[in-house]
């Protein structure tokens, strides 16, 4: 262990001069990886605050339940508490007919006050489910109870955009999943050009009783450096768009229901390119070593 350690500043400048030697394919594979790692960032920002955006309309989706105006109070009641009593609703509000008459008002302006004498609006509950996949059978269920006029809670378009963000996110995410692999083709095959061009150096490190491991170790360097650098602009590109994007759009996306991620996340999402880019480095290079490097002693 002690000479492995040792021998680890001697690995890296050796690694340093092979990148040098070989310019043209260093700055190929890293232009490459800097593409496919810039793709990649935009993807986890985006998918990212996809997420948050699907947990936004989740919590917002409520279903409305109208209460028949021949409902008395005490049957009000026990279907509060029936309505409860399902597992998958987490809270039930009750909102009054002129509580209701005075939130039209407050939201649409004065001209609704004329209604204050003769209110048309019913009693209402508010109904919020743990989760937005049983929206649809709770506010079946309620509608079907005695004493409930109707149960609504967005129908079909709430679905839809849960579906199509949920489309969007595992397609992001399959799409990262084959940048990662690319980027893995692409410094493996860096790797083993590199290893082409130093044939005779090995084999001469070889019959003077180099170990494997030896020989094996200024190549994961190259693959790690190749890979740390091609995602530092990626990261950077990725922190400082996102930071302009979150400041120009006040946070928001179209509307208060879509509230980006905070520009922490951006550099998260960039701690997370230069991992990535270093991990796949040092992994690709293993691989092609251990490939192309398989002798006995």
């Amino acid at each position: 262990m002690i000479r492995f350690i040792e021998s680890l500043p001697k690995h890296f400048v050796t690694a340093c001069i092979s990148l040098h030697r070989h310019m043209a394919m260093t700055i190929s594979s890293i232009s490459a990886i800097l593409v496919t790692m810039l793709l990649m960032g935009v993807l986890l920002l985006a998918g990212g605050n996809i997420d948050a955006f699907t947990e936004n309309v989740e919590k917002e989706v409520k279903i409305h339940v109208s209460i028949d105006s021949l409902t008395k109070d005490e049957q009000i009641e026990k279907l509060e508490k029936e309505i409860s009593s399902f597992p998958q609703v987490k809270q039930v509000v009750f909102s009054s007919s002129e509580d209701e008459l005075n939130a039209l008002i407050e939201n649409n302006g004065a001209v609704f006050s004329r209604y204050k004498d003769r209110n048309p609006m019913p009693n209402v509950f508010d109904v919020e489910v743990y989760k937005a996949e049983d929206v649809k059978m709770i506010a079946k269920k309620i509608e079907s109870l005695d004493g409930i006029e109707k149960a609504d809670y967005g129908g079909a378009s709430i679905e839809n955009l849960i579906s199509v963000f949920e489309i969007v996110r595992n397609g992001a995410m399959a799409v990262i999943a084959a940048l990662g692999v690319l980027t893995l083709f692409l410094i493996t095959h860096t790797i083993r050009m590199s290893i082409y061009t130093r044939m005779n150096e090995i084999s001469i490190m070889r019959n003077v009783g180099a170990e494997n491991w030896y020989i094996r170790m200024p190549f994961v360097f190259e693959g790690m450096m190749i890979g740390f650098i091609g995602s530092m602009i990626p990261a950077a590109i990725c922190i400082a768009a996102y930071s302009s994007i979150f400041q120009m759009l006040n946070g928001y996306f179209v509307s208060d229901m879509f509230v980006l991620k905070p520009v922490a996340f951006a550099y998260g999402i960039g701690g997370i390119l230069l991992l990535a880019g270093t991990l796949v480095g040092m992994f690709g290079s293993f691989l092609a070593a251990s490939k192309y490097l398989r002798w006995r002693r």
